[in-house]
């Protein structure tokens, strides 16, 4: 039975090692004569301390005094804790993880300690590559949720200016038209385009026609109620979509918009006067789908425009 007890621990797939209360190595299996090279009779009768130096530690040595006088049993985690024992004196411990269990053991009134080592090395290397393999994932799903978020705002919004552009405007008008008849509230549709834009390229450049425009953006941005949404259609035309308590509130926002536009605009050096030509349509009194609002307040507009420009005018079926 004793061969075959010690066929087994020198079969067993881990450092397995038993002590007497004093510490003295009684068994020593073949797993570690491989791993540190020194063989059982060069091992067994020796003090522990002088084999495996990490048990001169307290927290060691109190780990091997409770399982030898007080019957505790102790499990130590590679997570937790360096390795136990090296291949060699003065191995750099930082390349080994060992999980190691101690267990009390009795024979004929003695106590001994069974002290069991677990390579961990392996599965802590390809832990650690699985943790650096998840963060890489998340970094890399940060990244693409920031692109796909940036490509987002630039399919609907101008690039220029950051208003939203007609494709989010149509959205926020169908939207607004939905809610609307929902709530029996009322809307306005305003075309606003610049007159005489084509003058101020052509006298000061692009440059300055851009700078222009930002200029357009902000003051409609800031003369508009915060809830309305205003947006860029290309080159000088923007729209405007506002949220009306009654039909006449429409032709005070058109008003304060002129008013807006009746100071001259100061870009890079040069004083700029440019003013507006509104066209309003107003739902539900000219139409319930966006489309023919639109188009009514682009005639609207374009009849300003045909009748000298700078004013606003709210369409009428008979004069477009």
């Amino acid at each position: 039975m004793d061969n075959l007890i010690s066929q087994a621990l020198n079969k067993a797939h881990m450092g397995i090692m038993i002590v007497d209360r004093h510490l003295k190595i009684v068994v020593w299996n073949a797993w570690l004569e491989r791993f540190t090279g020194k063989n059982v009779e060069e091992v067994v009768g020796l003090n522990l301390l002088e084999v495996c130096p990490r048990f001169k530690s307290n927290m060691y040595l109190n780990i091997l005094q409770n399982a030898l006088y007080h019957g505790q049993s102790r499990f130590c985690s590679s997570a937790l804790h360096k390795a136990f024992i090296l291949p060699n004196e003065g191995e750099d411990e930082q390349l080994f993880r060992q999980n190691m269990h101690v267990e009390p053991l009795y024979h004929e009134d003695r106590s001994y300690a069974l002290i069991q080592i677990t390579d961990m090395t392996n599965t802590n290397t390809r832990v650690y590559k699985l943790k650096n393999l998840i963060k890489e994932l998340e970094t890399e799903y940060a990244k693409i949720k920031i692109s796909e978020k940036i490509s987002k705002h630039l399919s609907l919004h101008d690039p220029l200016t950051g208003l939203p552009n007609r494709l989010a405007y149509n959205d926020r008008l169908a939207w607004a038209i939905s809610n609307a008849q929902r709530n029996h509230n009322k809307l306005a549709v305003m075309f606003v385009d610049a007159d005489g834009f084509k003058q101020v390229n052509d006298t000061y450049g692009h440059h300055v026609g851009d700078q222009v425009l930002l200029e357009m953006a902000k003051r409609l941005s800031e003369t508009i109620p915060s809830a309305d949404t205003v947006a860029r259609l290309g080159g000088d035309e923007f729209i405007i979509l506002s949220h009306l308590k009654d039909d006449y509130e429409a032709e005070v926002i058109a008003k304060r918009l002129e008013a807006a536009f009746s100071t001259h605009f100061k870009i890079a050096g040069n004083y700029i006067n440019l003013s507006m030509s509104i066209g309003i349509s107003l739902f539900p009194k000219h139409g319930q789908e966006p489309s023919e609002l639109l188009r009514h307040a682009d005639g609207a507009m374009y009849k300003i425009k045909k009748n000298g420009k700078n004013g606003y005018g709210i369409y009428e079926p008979e004069n477009v």
